[in-house]
């Protein structure tokens, strides 16, 4: 009986990692879904197949509506703080392994957001993380995408404490800190893109470059 299981239980993944691997522009390589489902179970392998569907869903949509989805979709799971989720002060978490918990920080929404827009063809230099000051909610401390429509505009907000996407000035909630991309750090002003910072004062720059992407884009 107990051999039956693993059989129906390999054939089940199995199942689902082909689900994730064929038809789809967007995957996950075999190996990593296995580890993902030996890690964190079916939910987080059924999360991570419902991220793939809307990302090959939205490939070539318009940028406002990709920004809505994916704001959307990672909306879903739940806040946690890193010390509840991995027993760690400050965890960057990658987007397989938020998936695989269903929680993360502020930092985990954030991130998987700029990551997965950057591949679904939004333009990067329209994207910046941006951390801030949370007034009124549990943690002060708090990182936020910022999308710029147009260059120097104000920016709109994609946030996990409010979940819907408003232009930076309607969130007086929140006070900018500074801004950062994947390959600039900025000094965040209210406006406009802001100084440009010693990237060797933060840590943060590494912290997102080592996180990979996992999900890849099938060639054509």
């Amino acid at each position: 009986m107990a051999a039956i299981k693993y059989i129906l239980v390999i054939f089940h993944v199995s199942i689902l990692v082909v689900a994730a691997e064929t038809a789809l522009s967007f995957f996950v390589p075999e190996e990593r879904i296995a580890t993902l489902n030996k890690a964190y179970g079916e939910q987080a392998v059924k999360r991570l197949n419902s991220l793939l569907v809307m990302m090959d869903t939205m490939v070539s949509s318009p940028e406002d509506k990709i920004v809505v989805a994916v704001n959307r979709f990672f909306n879903q799971l739940e806040f946690s703080p890193d010390m509840d989720t991995w027993q760690k002060k400050d965890y960057w978490a990658s987007r397989l392994e938020f998936l695989g918990k269903g929680q993360g920080d502020c930092e985990d929404f954030a991130v998987a957001k700029f990551l997965t827009m950057v591949q679904l063809g939004v333009p990067e230099q329209k994207l910046f993380l941006t951390y801030v000051k949370a007034i009124g909610y549990p943690e002060a401390a708090h990182l936020v995408v910022t999308y710029y429509q147009q260059p120097g505009a104000v920016p709109y907000v994609l946030d996990n404490y409010d979940q819907r996407i408003l232009p930076a000035t309607q969130r007086n909630d929140l006070i900018p800190v500074y801004s950062f991309t994947a390959n600039d750090l900025y000094l965040q002003k209210q406006r406009g893109l802001g100084k440009r910072v010693n990237r060797n004062l933060l840590k943060t720059q590494r912290n997102l470059q080592a996180i990979d992407l996992e999900i890849r884009k099938r060639e054509k």
